[in-house]
């Protein structure tokens, strides 16, 4: 599936971009809230993504570590499945947890995105 199309002017917007980061930050709350997992957002849309890529990246090493069933479970549910995640770590140097958090943040974007794109079109 491809990312629907903003105008330049909706990108641009800071009332949307803001919108945006905070939909992002409760869509990451929500995801790993299901999975017993804790993440908070201060509401600073300015460091939002150092805040949370800390969190998630936190979180991630230590399911990397001690749960990968769970692990894999929480990616299943934001739609990231394992061979897609395998590719990515497999293309990228770097640490795992890290390059995880990247894909995590970038789904979870693509979700609030494609939601807004959709209910402004009806």
């Amino acid at each position: 599936m491809s990312l629907p199309e903003f105008s330049k002017s909706e990108i641009d917007d800071p009332r949307n971009q803001t919108e945006i980061i905070r939909l992002t930050a409760e869509q990451v709350m929500k995801d790993f809230a299901l999975f017993g997992l804790e993440i908070t957002f201060s509401g600073n849309v300015i460091n939002a993504y150092d805040e949370l890529f800390e969190q998630l990246n936190l979180c991630l090493v230590d399911l990397l570590n001690s749960d990968y069933r769970r692990l894999l479970s929480l990616l299943y549910h934001i739609d990231i499945s394992e061979k897609e995640m395998n590719k990515k770590l497999k293309s990228f140097s770097g640490e795992p947890s890290e390059i995880i958090t990247e894909m995590i943040l970038e789904r979870e974007l693509k979700k609030v995105l494609i939601r807004k794109f959709y209910r402004g079109s009806e």
